[in-house]
């Protein structure tokens, strides 16, 4: 074998400098070396060397069509992915040109509770002077009735709409009380974000926003359908836990709707993104998880390392518990 490789290399070596030989493997297992690629051997693991008989391009095997269902799949999920990335992106731009400290956000929200609170001050002032007119609408309706007069229609339709006042007035004050407390965790939020933003650097942003991350060999096994059979909420607290403690590079987004951590730099890294997507209309909302390594090779398409192959396969049970037996095997979105 080595003698015919030496008589192919110099055979290569006397052909002109545009001349290619290739390694491939037939479906025997037997390795041949030739300055054309059979069309049979193109499905198969094959490489380009040069002439010195280095390996320059490393192709592996044709996909299946199941490869490629995958493949697809996870282009489309992760096309959601990077949909909500730069939705978060914007939102983070805006959060940065509006406000220049925390003292600014704390103003902002501050002001808006204190607008919040004004007009649960005038409800309040509202009832109490309602209550008052009705009061004064029964004693006048009593008053009637002792006398044995019939109280008029009208008075008792005033009586009825005095009541609908005052219970509207309630219900605004709960609707004020309701919505300084979604304020209070917006600013929160916007708040810890700030703080977030104004502690990464810039050169790291713009790498990780530039850096492709690499993809996974199943699927299935890193998404988690909400179709009402699990606690969605309790789910993503845990698939968000699980990837923190999995991932070996830190924390670049940590949102209500997307866990992200910076990308793989060094051949150990791993870096982990789960997501809650809602891709399809009228379809249920998905949790997916997408592990991420440096490639080895120029076509690689899933993370093969022994530890993100662990990662994915855990995962369900990490997140799911007991909730995996009772639901069975789900399939993604469509």
């Amino acid at each position: 074998m080595r003698t015919l490789f030496f008589l192919l290399l110099s055979l290569a070596l006397a052909q002109p400098a545009l001349a290619r030989l290739y390694r491939w493997v037939d479906e025997e297992g037997k390795v041949h070396y030739s300055d054309r690629l059979p069309p049979a051997a193109v499905k198969n693991p094959h490489a380009q060397l040069d002439d010195r008989g280095l390996v320059i391009e490393k192709q592996g095997r044709a996909k299946t069509p199941e490869e490629i269902a995958r493949e697809e799949e996870l282009k489309r999920l992760r096309e959601e992915q990077k949909r909500q990335l730069e939705e978060q992106k914007a939102r983070d731009k805006v959060l940065l040109n509006t406000f220049r400290s925390e003292d600014d956000i704390i103003l902002a929200r501050d002001g808006k509770l204190a607008t919040y609170d004004a007009q649960i001050r005038i409800a309040y002032t509202n009832i109490e002077r309602l209550k008052a007119w009705l009061e004064t609408q029964k004693k006048k309706a009593a008053a009637l009735e002792r006398k044995g007069r019939k109280v008029p229609q009208k008075l008792l339709r005033e009586i009825e709409n005095t009541r609908i006042q005052i219970k509207a007035n309630y219900e605004s004050i709960l609707r004020q009380e309701r919505a300084k407390e979604l304020l209070r965790k917006k600013y929160a939020a916007d708040l810890k974000r700030f703080r977030e933003l104004k502690a990464l650097k810039t050169a790291n942003l713009e790498e990780s926003q530039e850096q492709k991350r690499g993809a996974r060999d199943n699927i299935v096994e890193t998404v988690i359908v909400c179709d009402g059979s699990v606690d969605c909420e309790q789910v993503w607290q845990r698939a968000r836990d699980y990837a923190r403690k999995q991932a070996t590079t830190r924390t670049y987004v940590d949102t209500k709707r997307m866990f992200m951590t910076q990308p793989p730099r060094k051949k150990e890294d791993i870096s982990i993104t789960v997501s809650r997507l809602h891709p399809i209309k009228d379809r249920p909302e998905i949790i997916f998880l997408d592990v991420s390594c440096k490639k080895r090779v120029a076509n690689e398409t899933w993370c093969e390392t022994e530890k993100a192959k662990e990662i994915r396969a855990n995962f369900r049970a990490a997140v799911l518990g007991g909730q995996e037996k009772a639901k069975g095997e789900p399939q993604p979105s469509d």
